[in-house]
């Protein structure tokens, strides 16, 4: 196995040349992993608020097979916990990523599909390390384009905007405004009684793990939720809940359902 190059800094990221040129989309989906997917706690460890077990927005575990090509090698080291692998959006699931990380995806046989993000876990949801790589054929990952995403990058990348992101990474501006679109938060996959964010009910609520402090990203003024009635509320200062509610304090009549808004 190669030695694997650590991006601290958006400049580690520029100079790596993931995600770029266009159409490839590994740019688009680290934004979406650094804002959506993961968080930080009180003692930094950084948290993934899905179990990508269940294989949401295509997450799949990744195998970490030995590749041959006159010498083998393993991508990434040997360990104890297991590795997932998001990124493929010809994948079940992938669905589920923001319209953002997929719009220049066409199914074609081009580079639109060709980056991937790789995440090891520990027990309670914790992620170990975070690993970005890119499809060298049909079948393996090229090892000298993989590159492990620090802590601190992911930080970094939290307080940037996708076109801020775009710009400091030397996307080409033409391409960043025709093709760039404003930060989606992630959208419901299920029809639930109650919408509240990942974050507040995460799997490891049962271990009594430390409460989260990082801020959630504030979305922009075109943020929002559409609601009946021609109502829209923020994101980030409404919630939606369904509550049943009876024909009358009374009766016995069937209970029937609206949606209204909830100020968090």
């Amino acid at each position: 196995m190669a030695n694997i190059k650590t991006l601290n800094e958006i400049g580690h990221l520029n100079s790596s040349g993931f995600g770029r040129p266009w159409p490839r989309h590994g740019l688009y989906l680290l934004h979406w992993f650094s804002h959506n997917y993961v968080i930080f706690d009180n003692n930094g460890d950084l948290l993934a608020l899905y179990n990508p077990k269940r294989k949401e927005f295509g997450f799949h575990h990744f195998d970490n097979r030995l590749e041959c090509d006159g010498n083998c090698y393993k991508l990434l080291p040997n360990q104890n916990y297991p590795y997932y692998e998001v990124g493929n959006l010809n994948t079940p699931g992938a669905g589920d990523l923001p319209p953002y990380v997929s719009q220049n995806y066409k199914g074609h046989h081009d580079d639109s599909n060709m980056d991937r993000i790789i995440i090891s876990l520990h027990p309670g949801l914790v992620l170990d390390k975070v690993y970005v790589t890119q499809h060298e054929d049909v079948r393996t990952f090229d090892r000298q384009n993989t590159y492990r995403i620090s802590k601190g990058l992911v930080r970094l990348i939290r307080n940037l905007e996708l076109e801020e992101l775009l710009r400091q990474v030397g996307y080409p501006r033409t391409i960043m405004f025709v093709k760039a679109v404003k930060r989606q938060e992630t959208p419901a996959r299920s029809h639930t009684t109650v919408y509240q964010p990942a974050v507040s009910q995460p799997d490891w609520v049962n271990n009594k793990r430390p409460s989260v402090v990082s801020p959630r990203p504030t979305p922009s003024r075109e943020s929002v939720i559409d609601m009946p009635h021609d109502l829209f509320c923020s994101h980030e200062a409404l919630s939606h809940v369904s509550v049943s509610i009876p024909e009358s304090r009374d009766s016995h009549k069937p209970r029937r359902e609206r949606r209204c808004c909830v100020i968090l």
